[in-house]
């Protein structure tokens, strides 16, 4: 992965932690899910978040969850009810998988599986709130790990021309 790559994905994880928050003070609701806000004022700031998120998991070698949250964007969940959220499922399933199939940070799935548990009791939106922090925050480390990785490889190409 380039480093310009690397830094996109850590500054758009970075950014998308503050999606909850945007939406709310955008709008001053809480709405059921986050796709939700597709039907209010803040509708372009969630699909353009959707798509940057969706951009930056293909550039970090994601492209599954990249083109699942792609679909999750194209297809609202008003017009497009079924396709809306089977893409949705399939995203937050194979993102979750994605995580905890990766030993260094497996513990940042642990959220969102106890958290699907809790969505009798809660709205959708805290769900997605939780995982919305655990893919952000697992797309963080990952990158940082990257960073240090060119990091040193760059080190050892210096090292190797002297």
């Amino acid at each position: 992965m380039k480093q310009a790559n690397v830094i996109f994905n850590l500054v758009c994880s970075s950014l998308v932690v503050l999606l909850p928050l945007i939406l709310y003070y955008s709008t001053g609701t809480v709405e059921t899910s986050v796709s939700a806000y597709h039907n209010t004022s803040a509708k372009y700031i969630l699909l353009f978040s959707l798509i940057l998120v969706s951009i930056s998991y293909w550039v970090s070698e994601n492209p599954g969850s990249s083109i699942l949250l792609l679909g999750v964007a194209t297809f609202n969940m008003e017009d497009f009810v079924i396709i809306h959220y089977t893409f949705a499922v399939a995203f937050f399933l194979y993102t979750t998988y994605h995580i905890v199939k990766d030993k260094r940070f497996r513990y940042l799935g642990y959220p969102v599986i106890a958290s699907t548990f809790l969505i009798p009791y809660i709205t959708f939106f805290w769900f997605e709130v939780i995982a919305i922090l655990s893919f952000a925050i697992h797309s963080v480390l990952y990158s940082i790990k990257k960073l240090k990785v060119i990091k040193v490889r760059n080190k050892n190409v210096i090292t190797q021309r002297h």
